[in-house]
């Protein structure tokens, strides 16, 4: 499988991978929350498209075809990850924020009317 921009007969290149993701599905911003993740070694360009975010991936280092397949699958667990987060925290949001006032409620930060 060739890269786009990629030389056809150099086996180990700086190259570009486009994936796409639903917007139904991922939020812009879970997806920028993984790109920063991995802004050692790639930067995306982003661009929407009806119901999809287009990321162009861009391998910052010369990258051998098998390591770049290996940061796009991983960049889609991070992705996945990022919208888990994201879940979680909307479903536990009302817990976390009677913990947080619990726990202030005790330090003494607040006075007592």
């Amino acid at each position: 499988m060739r890269m786009a921009n990629s030389p056809p007969d150099d086996h180990s290149h700086a190259s570009s991978e486009t994936i796409s993701f639903s917007s139904q599905a991922y939020s812009l911003e879970e997806i920028k929350k993984a790109a920063y993740r991995f802004s050692d070694v790639i930067s995306v360009d982003f661009a929407l498209r009806d119901e999809e975010v287009i990321c162009t991936l861009n391998f910052i280092k010369t990258t051998n075809e098998d390591d770049m397949q290996l940061i796009v699958h991983d960049f889609k667990n991070e992705v996945l990850d990022q919208n888990l987060r994201k879940t979680i925290g909307e479903e536990t949001r009302e817990i976390r924020n009677v913990v947080l006032a619990y726990a202030f409620s005790k330090s003494g930060l607040q006075e007592d009317e």
